[in-house]
């Protein structure tokens, strides 16, 4: 296995083994795209270096287990290619990285594609397998994360999946998913493109909109999914300018939960923004708000019955519902703003009516405008910076 060192600077220059410190980092081969030899790959690698994949066509079986720190490399999204031939379910992911180190982890150039055709056949409307594949999970406080130039498809979980309070060290996740495309990832009440689940003590503190403090899925591609971006948990994430294409059943293309049962917290805040959603077959809506604050502004969803819908969770048995204001719910501690979007042939902004108890109470006692949402223009919001910065570390990408 060859490992050449290359030198940081200006000019990337070949580093002599009497030279070698660690101000130079390591570009690691992989002698192919199968999960074992990736993984001697990565066993290889120090913070700083990158493992490249060779271009090709890989059966992938199994998992590979990488650190944060490390840049891993296709030869490009249409020239390597793993694809995955085994039934391992949720949690058991092609690549599953531990964000214990702090330094940013990096994905590009790889198509990966999960059993979907396999265990579902052309069937998108009930599930006929237990498996739940996933791409690539990134456990823990991930900081910088730049994920780009990569394929997801045939996932019946997530092409990608955040878990902030797994891993060495659990915390907020950040970071930049761009020029990727999400074809085709569907499970009955999961299929996502990009997961965000983040961590319960991002409830403790304040919300910073229009800052780096979020996981940013920005310029990426989306086709046949279920949920585009969904996030749980405490999760923090900004969606922007973003091309969404014939979204998969009656499910919204981006997507907060309340508080749920699956999970101990709601969605802490979102930011969407700017994305363009077209349905060759009308869908139930653009985004779909459960719980949380942030702000939903000048997307252009067309092709859906409403634009963005506001719902109430329903909670699990540990936290029924009793009074205003439910834990976690659109509105919790800071507020929703909802502006400027365009929706055809449906409604801008939809209460969705609700069963939960108390069952005396519409909706309306939840959720109301003026109180929990408003739509109007945040004062004082600006977004932040476009492109994201940390996009200019990879040019041309």
């Amino acid at each position: 296995m060859e490992k050449l060192r290359l030198c940081l600077g200006m000019v990337l220059t070949v580093c002599l083994a009497i030279y070698a410190n660690a101000s130079c980092a390591s570009i690691i081969k992989a002698k192919s795209g199968s999960s074992v030899d990736i993984q001697a790959a990565v066993n290889l690698a120090k913070s700083g270096d990158t493992v490249s994949i060779p271009a090709g066509t890989f059966n992938f079986a199994g998992e590979v287990f990488a650190p944060d720190g490390i840049h891993i490399m296709g030869a490009g999204r249409d020239s390597t290619f793993l694809v995955k031939k085994d039934n391992l379910s949720q949690w058991q992911a092609m690549f599953v990285i531990d964000a214990k180190t702090g330094k940013p982890f990096i994905f590009s150039g790889i198509t990966l594609k999960g059993r979907l055709d396999a265990l579902q056949g052309s069937n998108r409307t009930t599930a006929v397998t237990s498996v739940k594949d996933q791409g690539l999970l990134i456990k823990g406080a991930a900081k910088n994360v730049r994920i780009y130039g990569s394929r997801f498809t045939k996932f019946l979980r997530a092409g990608i999946e955040f878990v902030g309070s797994w891993g060495t060290v659990p915390g907020t996740q950040t970071g930049v998913i761009y020029h990727n495309q999400f074809i085709d990832n569907w499970y009955s009440n999961l299929g996502y493109g990009v997961a965000v689940v983040g961590v319960p003590t991002n409830w403790s503190n304040a919300v910073a909109l229009g800052t780096s403090n979020a996981i940013f899925v920005e310029d990426n591609y989306f086709e046949r999914n279920r949920h585009c971006v969904t996030g749980n948990n405490g999760a923090i994430y900004v969606a922007r300018y973003n091309t969404v294409k014939d979204n998969y059943q009656d499910a919204q293309s981006f997507d907060a939960h309340g508080l749920n049962p699956n999970w101990p917290r709601g969605t802490r805040s979102v930011e969407i923004y700017k994305n363009t959603v077209t349905n060759s077959i009308e869908r139930w809506a653009g985004a779909g708000i459960r719980g949380g604050s942030g702000v939903v502004w000048g997307n252009t969803f067309k092709g859906v019955y409403h634009g963005v819908v506001l719902s109430l969770e329903a909670p699990p048995s540990t936290e029924p519902l009793k009074s205003y204001p439910a834990k976690d719910q659109i509105g919790y501690l800071n507020d929703l703003y909802v502006w400027g979007n365009t929706s055809s042939p449906g409604d801008g902004t939809f209460l969705k009516p609700t069963t939960n108890p108390p069952t005396s109470y519409a909706v309306k006692y939840w959720i109301q405008q003026s109180r929990d949402y408003y739509s109007s223009q945040k004062s004082g919001y600006t977004p932040y910076a476009y492109p994201h910065p940390l996009r200019a570390l990879s040019p041309g990408s």
